[in-house]
């Protein structure tokens, strides 16, 4: 395996790996929104609760107000967490790029190189006293089209 290939492979691992990764925070974020809502929820549940008509209502303010005080510290640390991982995650969304970049231009130089030798390929056998090339987009079972050069020595013409 030619050194452009091998690093064309790594590239492509690190890609996949640099997807996982961004998935991965990407997830984190959902579960982290998600848990802020669940917070948001229980907030107007116990507003909803404090603010009831009913028998015992004023029995529970002090509780209601120490469980609303909690809720507002949770949700206040859940959207500092939400933001750190929104920023992680695009972190990780640039680094996620730059590997596709990078395993674009590895394939261009592996299909390149491939090209190279598929060339010196035809002029060492050209070189050698082979058939001449093929031309581009013929099928191999079609005969080369006719030179000059081939039509003149046919004719008893001299070189051109």
């Amino acid at each position: 395996m030619t050194d452009a290939r091998t690093r064309h492979a790594a590239l492509v691992r690190i890609r996949a790996l640099q997807e996982t990764k961004r998935k991965l925070e990407e997830w984190k974020l959902a579960d982290f929104t998600r848990r802020a809502r669940a917070v948001s929820d229980a907030e107007a549940q116990t507003i909803a609760a404090l603010n009831a008509d009913g028998p015992l209502k004023g029995l529970f303010v002090e509780s209601g107000a120490r469980r609303l005080e909690s809720l507002a510290r949770q949700r206040r640390s859940l959207e500092a967490a939400t933001e750190r991982q929104g920023e992680a995650m695009r972190v990780e969304a640039r680094r996620e790029k730059a590997a596709c970049i990078l395993e674009k231009e590895a394939a261009r130089r592996v299909e390149e190189e491939r090209r190279r030798q598929e060339d010196l390929a035809i002029l060492e056998a050209f070189l050698a006293g082979g058939h001449p090339p093929i031309a581009p987009g013929a099928s191999l079972g079609q005969a080369p089209g006719p030179s000059l050069l081939t039509d003149r020595s046919r004719r008893g013409g001299g070189t051109p």
